[in-house]
């Protein structure tokens, strides 16, 4: 089938003109994770557990950053939710698609960055963790601080 096509088109069917450069594809990617860092350190300040980011830019091409955090409650989903739609539009200028009430996951789309909230259960089950395995893990600046007793 595809033969019929290269013979008639050649290899390449469609070529893009709107490609950044890589200069500007690597501010964007570092804006992005500003941004992202931003989000989770929200997330950690919120008490959730186990927060990754995750470079997911080479592996689909509707994001840059993925966010995953677990949550013990649904109040607290709601809580970091709100602080996070809440700095996104102060600071940042941004407004999440997504879930307006909290459930078990809860998912905020910034567009180059995506949030998913897990409660434990959903989490485990999900694992995107490992369905995004060969993404790249961002180490957070706040990992090893020390919870508060």
């Amino acid at each position: 089938m595809f033969d019929d096509l290269f013979k008639k088109h050649g290899k390449v069917v469609f070529i893009r003109n709107d490609q950044k450069s890589s200069v500007a594809e690597m501010d964007d990617d570092a804006e992005s994770l500003a941004f992202a860092v931003a989000m989770a350190k929200i997330a950690n300040d919120v008490k959730a557990a186990d927060i990754k980011v995750l470079f997911v830019k080479p592996l689909v091409y509707w994001t840059r950053f993925f966010i995953i955090a677990t949550a013990f409650s649904r109040p607290q989903i709601g809580a970091i939710r709100t602080k996070m739609a809440d700095l996104a539009e102060e600071k940042f200028g941004k407004v999440p698609n997504g879930d307006l009430k909290p459930n078990s996951w809860t998912l905020l789309d910034f567009g180059d960055v995506v949030v998913h909230i897990f409660l434990p259960p959903q989490r485990e089950f999900y694992n995107l963790e490992e369905f995004y395995g060969n993404a790249t893990s961002i180490e957070l600046p706040f990992e090893d601080e020390k919870p508060f007793r």
